[in-house]
């Protein structure tokens, strides 16, 4: 059967059907100034992902508002809407029905309140998702099971780890040992689910233990390698999937200092927000000298010593370690094989600053700035490698999580 989805590919399909800030507003907005500009949408599977340049007078936060039939010159005041801080530029909404959805975005003022006005193809897209392909509904668990294929896929929660079974189904010792687990966040549903998962290892055995990050559901899906490299990969729920979300308690965990682990997302927090009387423009806070009383109480703080750098180890997606592909993947994998596995931190940051210095696509970008993230953790930069696995939280979320959380970590020590 012809697929129209193979694992790896770009997944992304893009509309352009936003607006830039160019185009000409409407005779009766008088301060265009006041919108938001470059507004685009992307799907994958059942998500939406807006993007959109912020106003450069409007500093409060950003609404997006969401309805099923064209907006008209104002937004309804029966449309609640999501909100996001100024600056992040980005929303990712998810969508359980086929069918034309429109946004609007509205900047706001300081005190939040929205500048709503409509302006096609300015602050607001249409974004049409389609139905389940075939291919999915399959993937889904329709159809029978191949004859040797690995089933009964169970986790079940042991103390501060995840006990991992499944039944081989015939499937023969060595091929096993090219098995590759997956952990997600979302339920595994679709093999496309699995751009959105974490690789937890290859050549899993049965049983197997994972520790994954405490307080948050997990689901687990095991495929071959071969399928993937092959474009050929099927999931079936409740077989080579789990249906049922894991959670390990966060009790009794610290982050080193007694205190428990914090999930993201991170209070939302501006300059502006921290010290109103700074400049409004600049979004710089004036800078007050300390006062002897804190001079003081800095003096009496102990240092903590610098984060060992064994408290992560360096991970790779399994596309790259396999044989070079061709195309923009090739010179990737190459990095990722030589320099970076080699932990030759140096070479392969500026091996990946010069590929990344090319157009890339959405999900190869995206990749390589996952390494680069890593190159920057190992080598003490971590806030250089803060902001890469920020960018990357929206394509690859439970895998940036845990980057994230390690370098937050690794910045307060």
């Amino acid at each position: 059967m012809y697929r129209r989805f193979l694992l790896g590919g770009l997944l992304f399909s893009r509309l352009c059907l936003g607006g830039i800030a160019a185009q000409t507003a409407p005779a009766d907005v008088k301060d265009f100034s006041l919108f938001v500009s470059e507004l685009r949408a992307e799907t994958r599977n059942n998500l939406i992902r807006l993007t959109w340049r912020d106003s450069a007078v409007a500093w409060g936060p950003v609404y997006i508002f969401r309805s099923t039939s064209p907006f008209g010159r104002t937004v309804s005041a029966s449309i609640t809407p999501a909100k996001v801080a100024y600056g992040m530029q980005v929303y990712v909404d998810e969508i359980d029905s086929a069918g034309t959805f429109y946004y609007a975005i509205a900047a706001s003022s300081i005190s939040g309140e929205p500048y709503d006005a409509v302006t096609p193809n300015v602050n607001t897209v249409a974004v049409i998702m389609q139905p389940p392909s075939e291919d999915a509904a399959l993937a889904g668990g329709a159809g029978p099971l191949p004859e040797l294929s690995i089933s009964g896929l169970l986790a079940r929660t042991e103390g501060e780890g995840v006990i991992i079974t499944y039944n081989p189904g015939g499937i023969p010792e060595s091929n096993l040992k090219k098995t590759i687990l997956y952990r997600s966040s979302r339920p595994v549903r679709r093999s496309q689910d699995l751009l959105n998962a974490v690789i937890v290892q290859s050549g899993v055995s049965t049983p197997f233990v994972d520790y994954p990050i405490p307080g948050l559901p997990w689901y687990y899906a095991i495929v071959l390698e071969e399928d993937i490299t092959s474009g050929s990969v099927t999931i079936y729920p409740g077989r080579n999937a789990t249906t049922v979300a894991v959670e390990i308690s966060g009790e009794g965990t610290s982050s080193g200092g007694g205190h428990a682990i914090r999930s993201l997302p991170l209070p939302e927090i501006s300059a502006y927000n921290a010290a109103p009387e700074s400049d409004v423009f600049a979004q710089i806070p004036k800078s007050e000298p300390l006062s002897r009383e804190t001079l003081k109480a800095l003096e009496g703080v102990q240092k903590k010593p610098a984060p060992a750098q064994s408290d992560r180890k360096p991970r790779a997606f399994a596309r790259d370690l396999g044989d070079p592909a061709g195309g923009e993947d090739s010179e990737l994998m190459r990095i990722v094989q030589n320099s970076f596995s080699g932990q030759d931190w140096r070479t392969a940051q500026d091996e990946l600053l010069r590929y990344l210095a090319l157009p890339r696509s959405p999900a190869t970008e995206a990749r390589a700035r996952f390494y680069l993230g890593q190159t920057c953790y190992f080598s003490g930069k971590y806030r250089e490698a803060l902001v890469e696995f920020l960018f990357i939280q929206a394509r690859h979320p439970a895998e940036a999580h845990i980057w994230i959380e390690a370098t937050l970590a690794a910045l307060i020590r």
